[in-house]
């Protein structure tokens, strides 16, 4: 499969209601669509976020970069497009938005090889799970106490057994009664894991995380500003929470760190900074050997298939950011997400979505 041309267009989705965090107030999502086409006719698909379109369009220059280092290759070789692509990238450096734009070359290259071989990647991979235990990821940062136990409710009752909800308010009082009320409204035998988007300093984050230890969590996330790994791991080892990280740790090489720092309990992994399915593969197989739970990040279409073939793989994060994009729908049943038997990722573009939302568009070739 000779990659002939690799297509890039940015679509920018508005969210039905603010997505609030700790950090940031997110109105819209900027999604980056990139094809890899090939002389055979098969094309490989995938796509990666940014919360503005300066980031989607630096995403884009990465492509067309990378584009010449990856044109005339043969789209099986993923391996040897990998090297190729990081060599390519020295002067950039190996993390932020040139890895992201690795990741999205290498992600569509397995796509076009699921569909040359007629196989849904995870088949690929090496299929462990037919379905996936899924988390319904929300409840962002609000003081509408009523609207956060609605929809935590809501969420179970749409059949999701676990939910994931974000802190970050002024006070440590706001965020431990926030905290009380969903675990009220979803139960103690619904899963809650609580996601402090980097926002804390090293002691608030103690603080906090001591102060939510009563609500039975089963993670906090990200519970310290920076990718700092020795705070990261003293906070792992004094709090009995488990402590989940690594969302924005970029390549085999950053989770090579979190192990050998035992920075964290449980691995999450992002698809568009592991370095794509390679990257991500040799990440679940370091999670493996270390005996280290492995859960995912954001792009839950493509990352079905990821923590499906896991060894360790734990939990699968669960948005409805892109879900317009696709002319497919994921199917929950009793908490779990089926990995679909289509080809590759088992994703088609909903093109009336893209064109009514298009931004830019260009052809690499």
């Amino acid at each position: 499969m000779i990659i002939t041309g690799i297509q890039t267009r940015i679509v920018e989705l508005f969210q039905p209601k603010p997505l609030i965090t700790g950090n940031i107030k997110i109105e819209s999502i900027w999604f980056l669509l990139v094809d890899v086409h090939t002389a055979q006719g098969i094309t490989g698909s995938s796509y990666i976020w940014s919360f503005n379109q300066a980031g989607a369009a630096a995403q884009k220059a990465v492509i067309e970069h990378l584009s010449k280092v990856v044109l005339n290759e043969d789209a099986k070789a993923t391996p040897r497009i990998w090297e190729k692509m990081w060599k390519a990238l020295i002067q950039w450096g190996h993390s932020g938005i040139p890895i992201m734009g690795l990741s999205a070359i290498d992600s569509a290259c397995w796509d076009a090889v699921g569909k040359e071989l007629n196989q849904p990647l995870v088949n690929l991979l090496g299929r462990k799970l037919e379905a996936v235990p899924a988390y319904a990821s929300g409840l962002w940062i609000t003081n509408d106490f009523d609207s956060l136990q609605k929809e935590a409710a809501e969420h179970v009752a749409l059949g999701f057994n676990a939910v994931k909800m974000r802190v970050g308010r002024s006070t440590i009082s706001q965020d431990v009664e926030a905290v009380r009320l969903v675990r009220q409204a979803v139960g103690d035998q619904t899963a809650l894991m609580v996601d402090f988007s980097s926002a804390p300093l090293r002691a608030h984050a103690h603080q906090l995380a001591r102060a939510l230890e009563p609500f039975s969590l089963t993670w906090i996330e990200d519970p310290i500003a920076d990718e700092n790994m020795k705070d990261h791991a003293e906070l792992t080892a004094s709090v009995n929470t488990p402590v989940c990280f690594g969302e924005k740790v970029y390549t085999p090489q950053g989770f090579l760190e979190i192990i050998e720092n035992r920075a964290a309990d449980i691995l999450m992994a992002d698809l568009q900074r592991a370095g794509g399915v390679t990257g991500w593969n040799r990440i679940a197989g370091m999670a493996d050997a270390a005996r280290y739970p492995l859960s995912s990040h954001i792009l839950p279409e493509l990352n079905l298939h990821l923590i499906g073939s896991a060894p360790t793989g734990y939990y699968l994060e669960h948005l409805t950011w892109a879900e317009n994009l696709f002319n497919e729908q994921m199917e929950l049943h009793e908490g779990k997400i089926k990995i679909p038997d289509r080809p590759g990722f088992g994703i088609s573009w909903n093109e009336k979505t893209i064109l009514n939302n298009l931004k830019d568009q260009q052809i690499f070739n």
